[in-house]
């Protein structure tokens, strides 16, 4: 049974882009299988990407991953770049902000 945050974050997907969509919560309730099931789900590409590894994580990490992701979409393709655990970047709010806005400017 799906829970209806799935069902939520997928029909928001397939809306006109317009909002960064983030999913908050404490460890261990679900938040990345809801991401993934409704990045499938909305019908787009989709991208998941983790930096849950040992070593610091650095800000370079989410260009790497938004590039990653546009190369996979195909030029201007709209899809879905998940990042998990992107509060132990450093900044990555201004730095996802930076990107998103720069593809609005470019229309992707």
């Amino acid at each position: 049974m799906l829970r209806p945050q799935h069902a939520a974050l997928a029909q928001r997907l397939r809306e006109p882009r317009r909002f960064i969509q983030v999913i908050a919560g404490p460890r261990q309730v679900g938040k990345t299988t809801i991401a993934q099931g409704a990045a499938t789900d909305c019908g787009l590409p989709h991208r998941y990407a983790s930096d849950d590894g040992p070593a610091p994580p650095h800000v370079r990490w989410i260009d790497e991953q938004w590039d990653a992701a546009a190369l996979s979409f195909g030029g201007n393709a709209t899809g879905v770049l998940a990042l998990d655990e992107v509060q132990k970047v450093p900044r990555w709010s201004e730095a996802v902000k930076a990107r998103w806005d720069d593809d609005t400017r470019h229309g992707e």
